[in-house]
């Protein structure tokens, strides 16, 4: 005997917690989410739930296609950039952590004997699928950043490799670090270019410290190749930063390090942090 799918019915369900573990994402992660993006991504979600229904594909293909779909919504959801290789396991997690939640949730509700009948979708009234949702959608996020606290550090490790130098600046971890180039969508580490020294080009150090960004035209070609113009917004207005495609960037806490794809953002403005000669987004260390 068949089962009966609804598949407008199916497709809402599937958009509304792909939405949802998206926005959780962006909680857990401290990203940034444009609605627009979001939307088709769960679209892509949604359309994907009815597909997989006439698909014959089990086994490890099955599982193959799925993380594959993952990984292109989250695609479409947060923009090709450095963190994408973050954002797409914690997706994972929070949908797993999510549905895992209202599983056991409808599963006490039902041994608890409560009216659960009504406008019925397999089995469960559509106020307490949403009822559901909410509830494990809080625990989820709260679960995620308990997680992130305990996993968060103060400080850390950057050493930066260029023009055959290396230079290692203590970072002071800042989840408030936004900064990304707006075409390639890449993190920036931002970092006093004085601390760095004869590692930065004469040519990229006095276009940082003037601010003439007219000096890009007479710079050396190898250099400019190199250098990214990045939009800033601080409490103190908004503004143009200085950015570099270093040959390697190194991040650790410590205990371990890796390396990461990254931009190194150079400003004159002295020490951050307690003293520290560069600020790192919180989640390079994730």
């Amino acid at each position: 005997m068949g089962q009966t799918v609804y598949v407008d019915l199916f497709f809402m369900i599937n958009f509304s917690m792909d939405f949802l573990c998206f926005f959780l994402t962006s909680q857990i992660l401290g990203s940034k989410l444009k609605v627009l993006r979001t939307v088709l991504a769960a679209v892509l979600g949604g359309i994907y739930a009815n597909l997989s229904l006439f698909l014959d594909v089990g086994g490890i293909w099955a599982l193959v296609i799925d993380i594959s779909v993952c990984a292109l919504m989250c695609l479409v959801a947060f923009g090709k950039n450095g963190s994408l290789t973050v954002h797409i396991p914690v997706y994972i997690a929070v949908s797993m952590t999510l549905g895992g939640f209202m599983t056991a949730l409808f599963a006490l509700l039902n041994r608890a004997d409560l009216p659960l009948e009504g406008a019925q979708s397999d089995g469960i009234s559509a106020w307490a699928l949403v009822i559901l949702a909410v509830i494990s959608a809080g625990l989820t996020l709260a679960g995620g950043r308990f997680f992130r606290r305990k996993s968060a550090k103060k400080y850390a490790k950057v050493r930066i490799h260029m023009y055959g130098r290396q230079k290692t600046l203590d970072a002071f971890c800042d989840s408030g670090n936004l900064l990304r180039d707006p075409i390639s969508g890449k993190i920036c580490v931002l970092a006093n270019s004085r601390s760095l020294g004869e590692m930065i080009p004469r040519s990229i150090g006095e276009l940082t410290e003037n601010a003439d960004m007219t000096k890009l035209c007479d710079m050396d070609a190898d250099i400019a190749k190199r250098v990214r113009l990045i939009p800033a917004k601080t409490a103190f207005g908004d503004g143009m930063l200085v950015a570099v495609r270093a040959d390697k960037i190194v991040v650790g806490d410590g205990n371990s390090e890796r390396e990461v794809d990254a931009l190194l953002a150079l400003c004159d403005s002295g020490k951050f942090g307690e003293g520290c000669d560069a600020l790192l987004p919180s989640e390079l260390l994730i």
